[in-house]
């Protein structure tokens, strides 16, 4: 039995309630205006929700973290879902996850209703709505019904509602699930990797310690919520007692507007993906000048170019310091490394670096032998306090075996070189795009529906600035072939949107081997210098 402990969520109770915590581009909230509201949502609206789980599918915005705090305080986990997804994957992954409460906006609710009455899903009745919009409730007849039995629609400053007792601290199991995170699946279907509350604790609190995080500091959110990026902007914001920018999805569109944030908000630590940063630098808006008050940037789901890391450094004041962070889901970050005035001037990668606290990093080959020379190639495996317990109800998948000796076999290659870790890819199908998590069989089963397609296969073709979906198909007999804007409106009706491929190739015949299957190898060499479809 594990000795009860305060929460990753408890620091929100430690700071003075005038501090300023969370900012969008429309609200602010301060340490105790935010201790007031969650202490009235956790006892007018998730009182009933201990131990269950709490999706939240809205707008990036100041109030999603709201939510995500409050669902903690009331003994839940969160799982956020993204903004920009479709209602189709949300009503899949709602279905595995089975929450007791969907929480959303006006937009998404009116989505979530639209979707529930052409296509429910078995078992989705049971999921109550909390609908916070300052907009007026949907008129049509069948949502009002749906919402009268099962939701409730009220404003996000909770008007209306008594006001809760005031915030105390609770005790929380070490082992607790905390969160939900949903990522790509294997199998066509998304998987949610679980966070428990010490995965959450070790991580932020080695976080705020080792960058000397202040109450002074001011973070800017770029991750979305169900992206293990986010817990750092949040959790470790609250752990020192610092103040957090939300970005909105329309400001990550327009590089201008996050340079101009950067600025007007003094912002002094940023974490994010390398191709956003690439994104920021060539829209010209970096200059020591302008990013004064930057003092750390962090980069990670990705492999950073070393152009754009140079370009970064002179481009930001020589104050700034630089941090590759690594890590899967299933651990978060494990390992890190501070970028070194060498790192900058070689030619060579990035180093992926050094274990971060509580967590044991090893290299193993195919036969389970520890790799230790320099320079020889294994597996990368984790084990320690920044593992998580698995994914949510699939205990035979099959990484889960490994999970419960809290190991996790990552399926990257690295090498040792001086004691630090160099990242060489990936060993399966599974890439990063844009610092997400992408399973090319997702994508295989989203197309596996065309109505015109017989076959497909989805490769990652290698570029300079990262890799690049390329879908190849083959028509069903007496079928027109579809064109390309006719594909991707499909794939964008079922897959986030950097899951749609960019290139599409139409075949009479995808190569096989021996045993029938697909031979992606031959395929990726044919299609080197295939033309796309027209």
């Amino acid at each position: 039995m594990n000795s009860l402990q305060p929460g990753v969520h408890e620091a929100l109770l430690a700071w003075p309630d005038a501090a300023p915590l969370l900012r969008d581009s429309a609200h602010e909230l301060s340490y105790g205006a935010c201790r007031n509201w969650v202490a009235t949502a956790r006892e007018q609206l998730l009182a009933d929700c201990a131990g269950q789980a709490v999706a939240i599918w809205m707008d990036k915005q100041a109030l999603y973290a709201q939510c995500i705090l409050a669902t903690l305080f009331a003994g839940a986990r969160y799982l956020p879902l993204d903004g920009a997804q479709p209602v189709e994957r949300v009503q899949a992954i709602v279905a595995d996850a089975s929450p007791t409460l969907l929480i959303l906006d006006a937009a998404h609710a009116a989505l979530w209703l639209q979707a529930q009455a052409s296509r429910p899903l078995p078992g989705q009745s049971r999921v109550r709505l909390l609908v916070l919009s300052e907009q007026a409730q949907a008129t049509e007849a069948w949502a009002e019904a749906w919402l009268e039995a099962r939701g409730l629609w009220l404003t996000p400053d909770l008007h209306g509602l008594p006001q809760g007792a005031p915030l105390r601290e609770t005790r929380v199991e070490p082992d607790s699930v905390a969160a939900i995170l949903y990522t790509s699946g294997s199998t066509g279907l998304p998987k949610g990797v679980q966070l428990n509350q010490r995965n959450l604790l070790n991580f932020v609190g080695w976080a705020a310690q080792t960058l000397s995080l202040r109450a002074e500091d001011r973070l800017l959110n770029l991750a979305s919520f169900n992206f293990d990026l986010s817990t750092f902007d949040l959790f470790a914001a609250v752990q020192a007692g610092a103040s957090v920018y939300i970005s909105h999805e329309s400001e990550l569109r327009h590089m201008a507007r996050l340079g101009e944030l950067l600025t007007q908000e003094s912002i002094s630590v940023v974490y994010g993906v390398p191709s956003l940063f690439g994104l920021l630098l060539r829209s010209a808006v970096l200059a020591p000048q302008r990013q004064s008050a930057l003092r750390h940037l962090i980069f990670a789901g990705e492999v950073m170019p070393k152009p754009v890391l140079q370009d970064l450094a002179a481009h930001l004041p020589d104050s700034c310091r630089f941090y590759n962070f690594y890590g899967p889901t299933e651990t978060n970050v494990c390992l890190w490394h501070p970028v070194s005035a060498d790192d900058l001037h070689s030619d060579g990668p990035v180093p992926i670096g050094r274990p971060i606290r509580g967590a044991d990093v090893w290299l193993q080959d195919e036969t389970g032998r520890h790799i230790t020379e320099d320079g020889q190639l294994g597996e990368i495996w984790v084990a320690g306090d920044c593992v998580t317990p698995g994914y949510w109800q699939r205990p035979d998948d099959a990484n889960s075996a490994q999970h419960r000796l809290g190991r996790h076999a990552t399926g990257d290659q690295g090498s040792w070189r001086q004691g630090l870790l160099q990242y060489h890819g990936r060993r399966d199908r599974m890439v990063k795009i844009h610092g997400f998590r992408v399973e090319l069989g997702e994508i295989e089963a989203a197309l596996a529906r065309h109505p015109q397609l017989a076959e497909s296969a989805v490769l990652a073709m290698p570029t300079a600035s990262g890799p690049r979906l390329l879908a190849a198909y083959v028509t069903r007999e007496g079928r027109c072939v579809p064109g390309t804007l006719a594909l991707k409106q499909h794939c964008a009706g079922l897959l986030p949107s950097y899951m749609v491929p960019q290139q599409w190739v139409a075949l009479p015949q995808l190569p096989k081997n021996a045993n029938g299957k697909i031979d992606l190898r031959r395929l990726q060499a044919l299609l080197l210098d295939e033309p796309d479809s027209p």
